[in-house]
């Protein structure tokens, strides 16, 4: 498949399927370099449109200390 710049969820819902498909394809192969190129796409896409919160790792901690009691 000729993959492009994803665009909307359903490019990268597609994208995210097809790299499942392929996730241990052979190294040196077409599929290797679709597999490295998707993974490209699907990184770029999550860094515009989904921010994942920052976190202070002792605030953490302490958090999942108090969850264990």
């Amino acid at each position: 498949m000729n993959w492009k710049i994803l665009k909307n969820e359903t490019d990268y819902n597609k994208a995210s399927m097809r790299l499942m498909e392929i996730f241990h394809a052979t190294p040196n192969t077409p599929e290797s370099d679709e597999l490295e190129l998707l993974l490209v796409l699907i990184k770029d896409f999550d860094e515009k449109n989904y921010q994942l919160p920052e976190l202070d790792a002792l605030e953490v901690i302490k958090y999942k200390m108090k969850e264990m009691g």
